[in-house]
């Protein structure tokens, strides 16, 4: 009786505990008199994050726009016990990602080095300085000079797209010429993009459109299909990153990390014993080795055993999934709007009429095809792929709180997570004029000198923006011009009226499979 007494009293005694830490921590936001969403004990604002009922981002958005912070530059939030700010205010937007950058200068996510090199040593989790040196290092491989170098590579796979579309054509199409066949384009999209980094990422053709059961398409689709594991991983990395050491969470799995460094290492050596040179990013890697191997410092993060894979592994991260989803969202709105897809057609065909049979396209040729531009801004306008953007507080001198004065009477403490939802801003009414209409005319020269600034923000901006941006829009661009030259996208019976997000999945993506039929134009 005695026992099981004390039993009953140490369960109340801890139960009290909690409850009075729990108030005590849920107060922050409210002694500080900042306007924030009303937590649940525990799990703070994450609860129907944690019930897979709704995605971070989206959860995210629907704060933005909640009436009662109509007026609100910021919003306090919490991720179980840890508040955070959602930030609504532009001009505090551009001082956290660009005017005070160094106080905001890492991600809130993290990696932990010891037990995960693959992913602590990515240039998407590297904190300083380890992430200000990988930057350095790794951006003359995405400047403007050395896309153009990688562009025949890039092409290559081009036309392998338009090649897969006419043997589609042939093997599936049933009926008079012209009917179509019905295809899941999200699929088409995975293949075309898995190639296109394999190729310049690995230096190696993975012919997913020829094969669609090649190894390194099925691992490289690894990282995104969701199990109860990497839900967990990702949970904890992204939300609860001082437990990633004790829980030892991972951003690839231990098969996958050690595909990319059985890969890797091959084509490296491959390279160095031939003296191929192809023009790609594994030129690059080639060039960070020789220069780790000249740092005199044999502790220093170069010298890693997965440095060089790592690098590799956010081009995987970074390329395929997201401009493979861009792509996808273009031609259903393309195929939603049959005029605006004939209009950009007519400059495909137009940019292919003026180069010549003999000459082809060029770099110069598609940087200058303005309506093809102008629909890929809009659609990431529209669809943002990845659709927040995450920083945390890190005030020089080692000062505990960092105001954000003028903007609001706020303070930032040391370590606080501060979020912004691109999502929402890029449908926020105040910027975008019936933001659920896709109009690439937003776009166009004149109009572009309208937008708010800071009100577009699909590849970040500041230091810590996209830094394969250039290559990632050529990318989008080159298949959609090969999709399209010679085929055009209709909506058909299985095809969704209107795109609803996977409340499942991290990155934008669509709750439902969007398929069209794709029709020969010849």
């Amino acid at each position: 009786m005695v026992y099981s007494t004390n039993i009953l009293l140490g369960i109340v005694t801890i139960l009290t505990a909690v409850f009075i830490w729990s108030r005590r921590t849920y107060v922050y936001w409210q002694r500080r008199r900042v306007k924030f969403v009303q937590p649940t004990h525990i799990l703070g604002n994450l609860k129907k994050v944690l019930k897979l009922e709704e995605s971070f981002a989206l959860q995210l958005r629907r704060f933005y726009f909640d009436d009662s912070f109509r007026n609100e530059a910021v919003v306090g939030i919490y991720l179980f016990h840890q508040p955070a700010l959602l930030i609504r205010d532009l001009e505090l937007v551009r001082t956290v990602l660009v005017e005070d950058f160094v106080s905001f200068s890492n991600r809130f996510a993290k990696c932990d080095l010891r037990h995960d090199k693959m992913g602590a040593l990515n240039l998407f989790f590297a904190k300083n300085p380890e992430w200000r040196e990988i930057r350095t290092r790794l951006s003359p491989a995405f400047t403007g000079a050395k896309i153009k170098q990688m562009f025949s590579l890039m092409e290559e796979i081009g036309c392998d797209l338009e090649w897969y579309l006419k043997r589609l054509m042939r093997d599936m199409r049933r009926g008079e010429a012209g009917t179509g066949v019905v295809v899941h384009i999200k699929d088409v999209c995975d293949l075309y993009n898995t190639d296109m980094i394999a190729s310049i990422a690995f230096g190696l053709r993975s012919y997913s459109l020829r094969n669609t059961q090649s190894e390194i398409g099925s691992h490289c689709q690894d990282i995104f299909m969701p199990n109860m594991r990497r839900i967990i991983d990702f949970f904890v990395i992204f939300f609860l990153p001082k437990f990633v050491p004790l829980l030892r969470s991972k951003l690839f799995t231990e098969a996958h990390a050690e595909f990319l460094r059985r890969v890797i290492l091959l084509v490296i050596e491959e390279r160095e014993r031939s003296g191929d040179l192809r023009n790609d990013l594994i030129e690059m890697l080639l060039t960070l080795k020789k220069e780790a191997d000249l740092q005199q410092d044999k502790t220093h993060f170069t010298h890693q055993q997965d440095f060089l894979a790592a690098q590799a592994a956010s081009f995987e991260v970074a390329g395929i999934e997201t401009c493979a989803a861009t792509m996808s969202f273009a031609l259903y709105e393309l195929a939603k709007q049959p005029l605006m897809q004939a209009r950009l057609r007519r400059e495909i065909r137009q940019a292919f009429a003026a180069a010549g049979p003999s000459e082809g396209l060029c770099y110069e040729r598609i940087m200058n095809m303005q309506y093809l531009d102008m629909v890929v801004d809009e659609t990431l306008r529209k669809y943002p792929i990845v659709p927040l953007l995450e920083r945390e507080c890190t005030p020089i001198n080692k000062k505990r709180f960092y105001s954000l004065r003028p903007h609001v009477e706020c303070y930032a403490r040391r370590g606080m997570p501060v979020f912004i939802s691109n999502l929402a801003i890029h449908h926020d009414p105040k910027y975008w004029p019936d933001p659920e209409r896709f109009d690439p005319e937003r776009f166009s020269a004149e109009n572009k000198l309208r937008q708010t600034p800071m009100s577009y923000l699909p590849f970040g901006a500041g230091p810590h923006n996209c830094i394969g941006m250039l290559i990632g829009q050529l990318q989008i661009k080159l298949g959609l011009i090969y999709f399209l030259r010679q085929h055009r996208v209709e909506f058909c019976e299985k095809t969704v009226e209107r795109i609803t997000f996977d409340s499942k999945f991290a990155l934008l993506s669509s709750e439902h499979s969007i398929y069209l039929k794709v029709v020969d134009c010849l």
